[in-house]
């Protein structure tokens, strides 16, 4: 049986989902049915053993993060994915810097991209650049959004099974 692994993710709302959910189910369909179109904040987050206490401590972290706004603006890319980008990443690049302090244990990807990941909304996976390059992706106005809460949610990493919520943790503070 495949390993659980865990995430901090916001998800995009129903104005964002209009635009990415359809390029997902074409252009990244298992990733769609494991996680709709979402930011990641941290992933890999704890062992789901300890999801519950994690929770406690992310839910004091966050009673003093604020809501913030995020812009999605355009898409940029990386190898071999094709994604959103919040013209302001600041305040996500902050919030996994402040989550990142408290799970030391949790680098961000693995410490695969340093630890400040470049925050996206993946739309598009391909099997090469070339095939990501030829692939034309319609133009939208800039969506911006609430960031009001997260979620904390537990999955099979490399399969097409959904990841289920284990928790909603709300933004309560003023920064």
């Amino acid at each position: 049986m495949s390993e659980l692994s865990t995430a901090v993710v916001t998800f995009a709302p129903p104005e964002v989902q209009a635009h990415a959910a359809p390029l997902m189910r074409r252009y990244a369909p298992d990733d769609f049915v494991r996680v709709p179109p979402h930011i990641t904040i941290l992933y890999p987050f704890v062992p789901v053993p300890d999801l519950d206490a994690a929770c406690r401590k992310l839910t004091s972290l966050c009673a003093n993060v604020a809501p913030f706004d995020i812009t999605m603006q355009g898409y940029s890319h990386f190898t071999t994915i094709t994604y959103m980008q919040p013209a302001n990443p600041q305040p996500i690049q902050a919030l996994c810097q402040r989550i990142f302090a408290v799970f030391p244990e949790c680098p961000p990807y693995r410490g695969a991209h340093g630890n400040t990941p470049t925050p996206h909304m993946t739309v598009g996976i391909f099997d090469s650049a070339a095939e990501r390059k030829v692939t034309l992706f319609p133009d939208y106005a800039p969506i911006t959004f609430r960031v009001g809460r997260l979620h904390v949610i537990y999955g099979v990493d490399d399969e097409p099974l959904p990841w289920l919520t284990h928790a909603v943790i709300q933004l309560d503070g003023a920064g």
